[in-house]
């Protein structure tokens, strides 16, 4: 019995040790330095925007993907098109529906190793309650002491996707027969993310 208890406590250690290089990763995002940004369709023009206020999780270590993780929550009320008006339009329940559905947000499943410096996370975007499997390319910058706070690591990280509005039902298709608001959001996302090594 004590043994099998030995065994068991050297198991533990191991497992343990072989998780350790993965969470030591664990990224937190500058949000100084990192932005969400969309821009849509309307009639002829380009409309930009972004979301101020976001949070999420990185734990990234392109040795250990299977370990790796990105989660995203985004606040939509902060959403900015630097209209006031539009922006609460955007808000209203003709589009997000701010105050019933006050997150967005986007939970991994999966990381792969594309080719370079280029991977794909596979996970589940959530817009008004309604989920979608999506799968993400990013660029990984990689790493480097950062040059304002030598006892900080700095990772970098870009993405640039489209998703359908209307399939998350931001919008109920009024607008976009209409021929004023387009369907397609493209999406880009840059970030910044620090550890103390």
């Amino acid at each position: 019995m004590k043994r099998f208890t030995i065994t068991g406590f050297l198991v533990l250690i191991l497992s343990i040790t072989t998780w350790t290089p993965a969470w030591g990763n664990n990224w937190t995002i500058d949000a100084n330095h990192s932005t969400i940004q969309f821009r849509i369709k309307h009639i002829f023009s380009t409309v930009f925007g972004y979301f101020p206020d976001f949070d999420g999780t990185i734990r990234f270590d392109p040795e250990h993907l299977d370990q790796s993780k990105f989660d995203f929550t985004v606040q939509v009320k902060t959403i900015n098109t630097a209209i006031a008006k539009r922006d609460t339009h955007l808000r209203s329940d003709d589009f997000f529906a701010a105050d019933k559905y006050p997150v967005m947000t986007f939970t991994s499943s999966k990381i792969t190793h594309k080719q370079g410096n280029t991977y794909e996370v596979a996970g589940t975007m959530t817009i008004k309650d309604t989920a979608k499997n999506m799968n993400i390319p990013f660029v990984f910058h990689g790493t480097a002491p950062s040059p304002v706070d030598k006892k900080q690591m700095v990772a970098g990280f870009d993405t640039a996707f489209s998703l359908d509005r209307l399939a998350f039902g931001v919008g109920d298709g009024k607008f976009f027969k209409m021929g004023v608001v387009g369907d397609v959001v493209d999406i880009t996302i840059s970030v910044e993310a620090l550890r103390t090594p």
